[in-house]
């Protein structure tokens, strides 16, 4: 049964909706905060008409914009039940967008099924495929049994890997598929979930595509960037405590600008709604912050495993410890960190995630003991989706043989 396309019309309603709650109620808390403090004097001499007069017209401005804006949320919903409006999917702007709003409040839209909310899925050429034999033989003719899973970060989608294919000359996918005998296999996600919820989201989908590709697999490679280099390790760590047989099949996890100990970006916006959260003038600006979805709030320590987050309030905490999870014995992990300048000394990182993130290392020793470092000097986060570069160090990985990791891990590589 075909679910209903995410339409124009749907993400109208969305906007309304959170115009109500973020814009029409922050600035309606903010004038109740505001107004107490600025009646406060009168309320201590026992003079109160002046402010109930207020309360009372206040409260009718703000009832009718709220109003406003939840019967006009509600006439889009109906419009595009109806069918009114251009079906996003249909056009890479549409997709983009669906993927910068899952990332955003990802959970909250699954919450309330609405269509927009993305379920993971292989795609090709902007479609999802079914992991089933018939759509898969279609999809990837001529294959071999090589997998080489390609997982987007936050806000992205599977079409972000294309970034600067026009300058580069190509893309990571394409050189895969060209220079050597892998097939890329390109996902998309709710990046709005816990990254341990889509852990097990992709452990079940390789599953199922192992048992149904068209040739026998013998090799899976794991390329994330950003978030998708959690989502890799949460996927192995999720399938090997359940005994799943697809963990023995990967030789290689490369992750690329990968937050394996918090991102610089959510630690500001956490640290940004607690200051704003001191004064009740302010508080209401913290609570927009607030609104984050738990794969934001994951990636203020590099999460991966519900045990880091199952009961806990993140949004009033800086957060547990990690649990260690085990590395796969058999695969060899490559971390490829970058920063703005020239230094991996930057206090920015690459913007969005510092060095030592990225490298997966932190005072009590590395996320994955033996990985090997690779470092690009003078360029941004994003710029790791495609780069020249690393995608050599990506082909060469993929077409090393007889490899092991100490023999790669003899110290941090620089890019040039």
């Amino acid at each position: 049964m075909d679910t209903e396309p995410a339409r124009t019309t749907h993400s109208a309603a969305l906007l309304l909706d959170y115009g109500d709650r973020l814009i029409v109620g922050t600035v309606r808390d903010m004038h109740r905060a505001i107004a107490r403090r600025a009646f406060l004097p009168g309320r201590v001499v026992g003079l109160t008409a002046p402010e109930t007069v207020h309360d009372t017209i206040a409260s009718a401005v703000y009832g009718a914009i709220s109003g406003t804006f939840r019967l006009s949320s509600a006439a889009a919903r109906k419009l595009a039940a109806r069918g009114v409006g251009a079906p996003l999917e249909q056009g890479p702007r549409g997709r983009r967008m669906v993927a910068a709003v899952n990332g955003l409040i990802g959970d909250r839209l699954r919450m309330d099924d609405d269509p927009q909310a993305i379920t993971m899925t292989i795609r090709v050429d902007g479609r999802d495929v079914a992991p089933e034999r018939f759509p898969l033989q279609q999809a990837f003719r001529g294959t071999g049994g090589h997998l080489v899973v390609f997982l987007h970060g936050l806000c992205e989608n599977d079409e972000s890997w294309q970034i600067r294919a026009r300058k580069v000359g190509s893309t990571y996918p394409e050189r895969i598929a060209r220079e050597t005998d892998g097939t890329p296999l390109l996902i998309r996600y709710n990046t709005g979930l816990h990254v341990s919820e889509n852990g097990a989201h992709l452990a079940t989908l390789l599953s199922q595509v192992i048992a149904a590709w068209p040739v026998p697999v013998t090799r899976v490679t794991l390329i994330g960037h950003s978030m998708g280099g959690l989502v890799a390790r949460a996927a192995t760590n999720h399938a090997t405590s359940l005994n799943q047989v697809w963990p023995h099949l990967v030789k290689n996890v490369i992750c690329l600008g990968t937050p394996h100990t918090g991102a610089l970006l959510e630690k500001v916006a956490h640290l940004g709604s607690r200051a704003l959260r001191t004064w009740p003038q302010s508080s209401p600006l913290g609570g927009i912050l607030d609104v984050r979805s738990a794969g934001i709030l994951d990636l203020r320590h590099g999460y991966i495993s519900r045990d880091e987050w199952s009961g806990q309030d993140l949004t009033a905490q800086w957060g547990l410890d990690r649990i260690a999870a085990a590395p796969l014995p058999r695969a060899e992990y490559h971390f490829v960190a970058a920063t703005l300048g020239p230094s991996r000394h930057n206090p920015l990182g690459d913007l969005l995630v510092d060095y030592k993130s990225a490298t997966g290392t932190h005072r009590s020793g590395s996320i994955v003991e033996g990985a090997e470092h690779r470092y690009v000097p003078s360029v941004d986060h994003f710029a790791l989706l495609n780069h020249p570069e690393v995608g050599d160090s990506i082909v060469g990985w993929l077409n090393a043989r007889g490899g092991n990791v100490a023999a790669l891990t003899t110290g941090p590589q620089v890019c040039p």
